[in-house]
């Protein structure tokens, strides 16, 4: 079977190895699609550590070569360990793999999917709920004003959940394409940080007041700044994006400091039974199909081209945002 790996910075290619043996308690998943979470992929495609010391590549995973890449696969389960439970030959389901023909997951990361989720869809369920945690963290309230910085696929999501849920969006971006997708969304207000009266037009929308939660998806200081610029007085930032940059401005400093904004960060699910743990923040994704997700899915590729996809992100290719790859011939 084929799987890709990571050989050397800005180096992927696909190997030809043996298929996973089946875990007594997991998986083996055939996929079926799997999906590029471009941020995270694209960073580890070119190489660039998580820490200043560049040891790993992953909270607690160790940069070392080859490395797969990838976290979102919708595939049939192919076959099931003798420990497992709930689970059948045949069923469809997302596993939190990495791009490869068939890939061992344990059982209790595997999500059995409704019928009426399609595969392209469904595969975003781990970048989706990358938002979803974001959104949570900030706790908005009803009547609130969401800005969202950043449209890319974790930025658009966190606005398909803001618009399902009822609040009133700003999306922001630098790219007129990505804007365009917000709006397909259902953005209430979609502008580029760089557009003459930028913060009137934020502080107009939210009737004369900043955003009472901002999301922080942009992966980069500048997009920090501008979010505690458009917080308002007391309001939250939530930085879902992982940054390798560094500040050239202090978050504590004037003018930020007298706002008393909270900066706060978001990453992974609460402990198993929490009321918003993963099988309960899944399940609600899941829910009636009401997360519209459809515009943000730009581009559908086959298995092989993945290299070539890596390449043309890495060349700045700002119209590709949501990525599926297709696995059906492999």
């Amino acid at each position: 079977m084929q799987r890709l790996i990571i050989t050397a910075p800005r180096r992927a290619e696909f190997e030809d190895v043996d298929a996973p043996p089946c875990p007594s308690d997991g998986l083996l998943v055939r996929a079926r699609v799997t999906a590029i979470s471009t941020g995270t992929e694209l960073r580890v495609y070119r190489l660039v550590p998580v820490d200043a010391a560049g040891r790993f590549l992953h909270a607690n995973a160790p940069l070392e070569l080859p490395a797969e890449n990838g976290y979102s696969m919708v595939g049939e389960v192919v076959e099931v360990g003798d420990a497992v439970t709930g689970f059948a030959v045949g069923n469809r389901v997302f596993a939190p793999a990495t791009h490869r023909a068939i890939a061992a997951t344990p059982a209790h990361l595997a999500v059995k999917l409704p019928a009426e989720a399609p595969d392209e869809q469904a595969v975003f369920l781990s970048i989706l709920e990358v938002a979803h945690l974001a959104l949570r963290k900030g706790s908005p309230a009803p009547g609130e004003n969401l800005a969202i910085v950043g449209q890319g696929v974790i930025g658009l999501a966190a606005l398909a959940y803001g618009v399902a849920y009822g609040f009133r969006t700003v999306a922001i971006d630098t790219d007129e394409h990505r804007l365009a997708i917000a709006r397909q969304l259902g953005a209430d207000l979609a502008l580029s940080p760089v557009e003459p009266h930028f913060h009137e037009q934020v502080r107009d929308f939210c009737n004369g007041d900043g955003a009472d939660l901002v999301i922080e998806a942009a992966s980069v200081w500048p997009a920090i700044q501008t979010s505690m610029e458009i917080a308002a007085n007391r309001g939250r930032v939530v930085v879902v994006a992982r940054h390798t940059d560094q500040p050239t401005f202090s978050p504590v400093g004037d003018p930020f400091l007298q706002k008393e904004i909270a900066l706060l960060v978001s990453y992974g699910h609460p402990p198993d039974g929490h009321r918003w743990d993963r099988r309960r923040s899944f399940a609600l994704t899941l829910a009636k199909g009401r997360l519209n997700i459809a515009p943000m899915i730009t581009h559908r590729f086959l298995w092989h081209e993945l290299p070539q996809v890596y390449q043309r992100l890495d060349q700045g290719e700002r119209d590709l945002v949501g990525i599926v790859l297709d696995w059906r011939n492999a």
